[in-house]
């Protein structure tokens, strides 16, 4: 991942916008609903994120959204295998929810699925490393990539240590 990424920018820059202005945030938490999505477009397109590509405008406003809604200082430290593991008391709690991402074959069906998922995991105190989630679903929409993203979260689900252990070589 590139240092300056435009993902890591944005991720940024919501982050701290959200903490100095609350009617900034209270915009870009009606982001990912596609009835109240329109009072971030002016947010989005200060990112130049071009509104009429969903491939685009989809991914920024579910991070966005979810960002605004974690009230957080800083982006988290957890892929979202991990972070989904780490939600639930059980494996098995977790496999439902897991399964179902991995289904999913397109950008915007992931995106749906992942809304109520992002505030599950904002309630139980799991912060993502929503850079990482970002460029992720960016890249879903290739297939390759797809499955390369799926088998990466499933690898973080299931075994996350070596995840961790791969990161830190």
């Amino acid at each position: 991942m590139e240092k300056d990424s435009r993902p890591q920018r944005f991720v940024e820059e919501i982050l701290n916008r959200c903490l100095k202005d609350k009617g900034f945030a209270a915009q870009m938490r009606r982001a990912d609903n596609a009835s109240t999505e329109f009072f971030s477009y002016a947010i989005l397109c200060s990112f130049g994120i071009d509104l009429e590509r969903d491939e685009e405008r989809l991914p920024y406003a579910l991070i966005g959204a979810s960002l605004s809604r974690s009230k957080a200082a800083h982006d988290g430290d957890l892929g979202l295998g991990e972070a989904l593991l780490r939600s639930v008391t059980t494996q098995d709690q977790g496999e439902a929810r897991l399964r179902r991402i991995l289904a999913c074959q397109t950008q915007q069906e992931l995106c749906l699925i992942l809304r109520p998922l992002l505030n599950f995991l904002l309630s139980r105190g799991v912060m993502l490393k929503y850079t990482q989630l970002l460029e992720e679903l960016i890249a879903f929409r290739h297939e390759k990539a797809r499955t390369r993203i799926c088998l990466r979260w499933a690898q973080q689900f299931y075994h996350p240590q070596t995840i961790n252990n791969k990161e830190e070589e």
